[in-house]
């Protein structure tokens, strides 16, 4: 199974629960969508290794930060010294708001989408993408949106001690 939370970064990541889980399932791995904008190199290192990062947006100073992203400032993002160091190659976009520049940079770079299949006759052919729908957990940092890590603490322990295998969101991409 795979758990995904968005809007991590430096100071903001619910590490404390986090550790709770694999405290409790030594095996328990996921993926946090961290803001890079953020991001202090430091944090990133401090991360224990069952934590992956993938990329989510820059600022995400709204849900609409991509929509209107060119190629170039994907490639700007992509190439960011923190990113390439740390990040697998795995970008979603605030809001799910995403420009067809940015799918198409993802796709030349070999990197892989966290998308929902609402998109899926948008997106370029062979653009390698990760859909929670297909039986992952996604939430959130903070309380918002229904799905936040605290107010769904209940869920997601009953998910962590039923989990068959955890697997990050780079290994879920199809």
């Amino acid at each position: 199974m795979t758990f995904d939370w968005d809007d991590a970064y430096t100071g903001h990541d619910a590490l404390h629960q986090l550790r709770l889980l694999h405290w409790m399932r030594p095996e328990f791995r996921c993926t946090l969508f961290a803001i890079p904008g953020r991001c202090t190199e430091e944090w990133c290192r401090s991360l224990p290794p069952w934590i992956e990062l993938a990329v989510h947006g820059w600022w995400h100073a709204t849900n609409y930060e991509c929509l209107g992203w060119t190629s170039a400032d994907m490639e700007r993002c992509m190439a960011a010294p923190v990113v390439r160091r740390y990040f697998t190659n795995g970008f979603k976009a605030p809001g799910w708001q995403i420009s067809d520049a940015c799918y198409e940079v993802l796709l030349e770079r070999g990197w892989w989408v966290a998308d929902q299949h609402l998109e899926d006759g948008r997106r370029p052919a062979g653009l390698r993408t990760y859909f929670y729908e297909d039986g992952g957990w996604h939430g959130h940092i903070d309380d918002v949106c229904g799905n936040g890590i605290t107010e769904t603490w209940k869920e997601v322990v009953n998910h962590v001690e039923a989990a068959e295998e955890f697997r990050w969101c780079s290994e879920a991409a199809r």
